[in-house]
């Protein structure tokens, strides 16, 4: 054990050396020791001696090299398997790198993964960052300029010299266009998140889910909430709008539940419905996965537990940044 031990600290170019010197000599003293003798020229029995001395010795080395490239061999097989958008890890515990060159060489590995995923964290939270820039614009512009088009619109239509009956029936289309105009800016950005905070743009968003679908929500909403960055209360609300949604899409639930709530340090954002579940895995680019990239751009954990008939349960924990 302490032999080995004392390998493993070495660099591995001076463990192959030492494993060919060991083989090489103990070829050595074996020629020199032994009574066996190889006449010229060869016979067949000193050529079979010969070719087998010379099997072992390679057999020897290969067996030898087998053992000290091993986790090399390892390193390069979990570097194949790892996912860059979430590294595994349990990497260090698969390797088990028993030689301080594989140890430098993880740890080379482990830091460049890390790099990569802080780069990629930055990246994608600029991306989401200028897509909700570009969400809020729209939705100005929709508001503003859509809705007082459809505006002057019904106003003109008062004025109009028509038939009442029709006249009624173009300013009902155009209610109700101006109204789909207003729902549209709504969805593009949430009501009140910046100016009332995200309970009560939370509650805003249950109360319209519930008009509009008819699914029962019931809200468990502890206020107030510590602080929290605007992007992380737009990703909250953002993950409960598309729990929701799912819930009435494709969950067929009559009944759901909005909590909201601090523990231990986090921002616990609960969805649960009794709809019917689902057994597959979800989809890789579908709204699941959409949660679940809003939940790792603001560090916080997901979690979803379904089952046939049980409902789903949505989970979503942020950690609260330190003031």
């Amino acid at each position: 054990m302490g032999l080995t031990t004392t390998l493993a600290r070495m660099p591995l170019a001076r463990q192959i050396f030492l494993v060919a010197a060991l083989v090489l000599g103990g070829v050595t003293a074996a020629l020199v020791l032994s009574p066996v003798t190889i006449s010229s020229p060869m016979t067949g029995r000193d050529t079979a001696l010969v070719l087998g001395g010379l099997l072992l010795v390679l057999a020897t080395i290969h067996l030898a090299l087998r053992r000290l490239l091993a986790p090399l061999h390892r390193l390069a097989d979990a570097m194949g398997t790892i996912d860059p958008r979430d590294p595994d890890p349990g990497l260090r515990a698969r390797i088990a790198p028993d030689d301080r060159d594989v140890e430098r060489l993880l740890e080379a590995f482990e830091q460049m993964l890390d790099r990569f995923r802080l780069e990629r964290l930055d990246s994608d939270r600029r991306t989401s960052a200028a897509q909700e820039h570009e969400r809020r614009t729209i939705a100005g512009e929709v508001h503003d300029e859509l809705g007082q088009t459809l505006t002057a619109l019904s106003l003109q239509l008062d004025r109009a010299t028509m038939d009442p009956q029709h006249r009624e029936l173009a300013q009902r289309t155009v209610a109700r266009a101006l109204g789909d105009v207003r729902d549209i800016a709504r969805r593009l950005r949430p009501e009140g998140l910046d100016d009332l905070g995200l309970v009560n743009a939370v509650i805003a968003l249950c109360v319209r889910v519930q008009e509009e679908s008819g699914l029962t929500i019931d809200r468990d909403l502890s206020a107030p909430l510590p602080p929290l960055d605007g992007d992380v209360e737009l990703a909250l609300y953002r993950i409960a709008q598309e729990a929701l949604t799912n819930a009435i899409r494709h969950a067929d639930a009559g009944r759901a539940t909005v909590a909201l709530r601090a523990e231990d340090g986090h921002v616990v954002l609960t969805v649960t419905d009794d709809g019917r579940g689902f057994v597959a895995a979800p989809p890789a680019d579908g709204g699941i996965a959409g949660m679940r990239e809003r939940a790792r751009l603001i560090r916080g954990s997901f979690d979803l537990r379904a089952e046939t008939r049980l409902g789903t349960r949505m989970r979503c924990a942020v950690p609260v940044p330190s003031r």
